[in-house]
């Protein structure tokens, strides 16, 4: 139900303000309005070479979404030592979601992540 909700107002705020540029008769996107400003708290789970956190909806507490942390680097030593400690603990992460690749992934959708203060513990247990 919160994948739905999402892709619903994801999808109707690209529809009502998607400015296109016709170059050559093929159509392109601004690459800037692929992302959106996202903001999840859940816990952080590690499962092979990705990062995840696991969020629920707030009134169906049972819907469980994966939000999959793609980072910007790869050889980012210091955000790779960071989520380490972080495993397992209740954490608050903002970054960009990729709105291209909402629904790629039956119940994940995935944000851009590019260094460590983007995502913190919270004290929850």
């Amino acid at each position: 139900m919160l994948l739905k909700s999402l892709l619903v107002l994801i999808a109707s705020a690209f529809l009502t303000n998607f400015p296109l540029q016709v170059n050559n008769d093929n159509v392109h996107a601004e690459s800037q309005l692929s992302y959106a400003e996202l903001e999840v708290k859940g816990t952080l789970l590690h499962q092979g070479p990705i990062y995840y956190i696991q969020t629920h909806d707030s009134f169906f507490t049972d819907v469980k979404l994966l939000v999959r942390l793609e980072r910007s680097e790869d050889k980012n030593r210091i955000l790779d030592r960071h989520l380490e400690k972080l495993l397992g603990k209740s954490v608050l992460a903002k970054g960009l979601l990729d709105c291209r690749r909402v629904g790629q992934e039956k119940g994940v959708i995935y944000m851009h992540l590019s260094n460590e203060s983007q995502i913190t513990a919270t004290g929850d247990k």
